[in-house]
């Protein structure tokens, strides 16, 4: 190869390496109001969430709730187009984002340094700051990062957000253990497995009215402070189109009120709703499973061993038994209800066999024995919440109550 050539060549080389490399270290930059046009023309807003991080954005089944996810659906109608939350996790929140998985997040995002080199926030809607959680009597122990900065203190952090990097940063020294799953890690404190957590002083709050053996260490005055805001593209319009309409519902106190009721929200009670919600959405299936066999929708001894056998597995969790029973009847009744609309609606239609129907005893009634145990735990576990809920769910009361006024002090807040 001539020299010239070869050094010309060279010269090339070096241009295509540094241009991949830039492109690897940014993200590429959205035209000025491109994303409010691609947004507008799909007719839909995508938000990347998490749904681990109470009180910002919870997964609840297939359902994600939250301030930040109420937060999400008022820009999307204030944009005039539909809501949909793309599922993401803290460790793969930027890559996600990078590759356009989601237009902007909203799940209690902390601004930091390296997400900005990769794209803009929003004007803030909260300061928080990092602070210990730890088992109840403990809290003289955490006061300070050099006590926690100690090799027999054993600290747990989820993984890959602000939390794990400022562990990492402040307590080198102490046994960390990086836990998955950000909705149960504060039972890991509870059970011993681990002396604190480290994370935004709004959640210890919040979690500590959740598990009454927790205590949050000064929350009042963390080590130290960041913003929440919403991540957004590189595009100026579109941020400033956010951040006026974010601005106005603070001035007018909405980010206020919406932060103060989802911190009063029964987080506790969301495995029960989901249960019961759960119960209620196989109805379709067990009416489509009757219908094939001409099958009456009414079958009351079996209705009577379901519900003797959920007041047998009730007592043994100390519920008492004519609550269970006006609980199950409840849900029996809404069930029958379901399928009676849909037999009234198949035999209008003059429908037919339906392929896809599940096997009853097979298939359905395995998954309504798994439901009536995770209800009947989440009555357990919330036995004194339900009480205060509803006055008349007192165990002497119970027996009065009738099926519809059970169902109803078991519904959660609405969301």
């Amino acid at each position: 190869m001539h020299a010239a050539t070869g050094r010309a060549h060279g010269a090339k080389l070096i241009i295509l390496l540094g241009a991949l490399l830039a492109a690897g270290q940014a993200p590429a930059q959205a035209n000025a109001g491109e994303v409010l046009g691609d947004v507008n023309a799909r007719g839909a807003l995508r938000v990347g969430s998490t749904g681990d991080y109470k009180p910002f954005s919870y997964r609840s089944g297939k359902d994600f709730i939250g301030l930040d996810v109420e937060l999400a659906g008022e820009l999307a109608r204030a944009m005039g187009v539909k809501l949909v939350i793309v599922p993401t996790t803290w460790p793969t929140l930027m890559s996600d984002f990078n590759a356009g998985k989601f237009d902007i997040a909203m799940s209690g995002v902390s601004v930091t340094a390296e997400r900005q080199k990769q794209a803009l926030f929003s004007v803030s809607y909260l300061r928080d700051g990092k602070t210990p959680i730890t088992r109840c009597g403990n809290e003289a122990r955490f006061q300070t990062l050099a006590q926690i900065n100690q090799p027999e203190v054993r600290l747990i952090v989820n993984p890959g957000g602000t939390n794990e990097r400022f562990a990492r940063t402040y307590a080198p020294r102490a046994q960390l253990t990086v836990y998955p799953d950000n909705v149960t890690i504060f039972g890991q404190i509870v059970a011993g497995a681990a002396d604190l957590m480290m994370t935004d002083a709004i959640e210890t709050r919040l979690q500590q009215r959740l598990h009454p053996e927790l205590c949050a260490v000064h929350p009042e005055a963390p080590f130290d402070s960041a913003e929440k805001a919403i991540l957004l593209p590189r595009d100026a319009a579109f941020k400033a189109y956010v951040d006026q309409w974010l601005e106005q519902r603070m001035a007018n106190g909405g980010v206020r009120a919406s932060l103060d009721r989802w911190l009063d929200f029964p987080w506790n009670l969301e495995p029960l709703r989901q249960a019961i919600d759960q119960r209620l959405l196989l109805a379709p299936a067990v009416a489509r499973a009757k219908w094939n066999v001409q099958a009456p929708i009414e079958d009351l001894p079996r209705e009577a061993q379901v519900i003797a056998a959920a007041v047998r597995q009730g007592r043994a969790l100390g519920l008492p038994d004519a609550w269970v029973e006006a609980v199950f009847k409840a849900q029996i009744e809404a069930s029958k209800t379901v399928q009676r609309e849909l037999y009234a609606q198949w035999q209008a239609q003059h429908a037919g066999h339906f392929d896809d129907a599940p096997d009853l005893a097979n298939t359905i009634r395995p998954e309504l024995d798994r439901i009536t145990a995770q209800l009947l735990r989440g009555m357990a576990d919330n036995q004194a919440a339900l009480n205060g809920k509803a006055q008349t769910m007192r165990p002497l009361d119970a027996a009065a109550l009738s099926p519809a006024a059970a169902a109803q002090a078991l519904a959660p807040f609405p969301h």
